[in-house]
């Protein structure tokens, strides 16, 4: 799939409202908590910054965040990349994006099949 235009696909119809349960539902597989997803502004930046915090205690807790990002669905190789093609961000904020994009992927392609 082609780079997503985030703010674009976020935006249209209830997408938000999917994509808000998918990441309810991806963090609390994973025994997280999911006090924060009714919150999430639409906002790119603001939701970068509100997955950024509940990244935060992850970040110290290696298990929890493999297990994360292993039921998101995103690999070291496309963590390495995406590091890679944006040196200039920090490690968490490239987790941050990369949830993002993923977790609305997956919310467009389950739209677009269920159709």
């Amino acid at each position: 799939m082609e780079e997503l235009d985030v703010n674009n696909y976020l935006v249209q119809e209830n997408l938000f409202d999917l994509f808000k349960k998918q990441i309810k539902k991806d963090f609390g597989s994973c025994s997280l908590s999911t006090n924060f997803v009714e919150e999430l502004p639409l906002d790119l930046d603001l939701l970068k910054n509100s997955i950024l915090t509940e990244l935060q205690p992850l970040l110290k807790n290696n298990t929890q965040l493999s297990a994360l990002l292993y039921r998101i669905d995103i690999s070291e190789v496309q963590i390495n990349n995406y590091q890679s093609k944006n040196k200039s961000l920090s490690f968490e904020e490239i987790l941050a994006e990369l949830i993002i994009k993923r977790i609305l992927q997956k919310v467009i392609l389950k739209k677009r099949f269920s159709q």
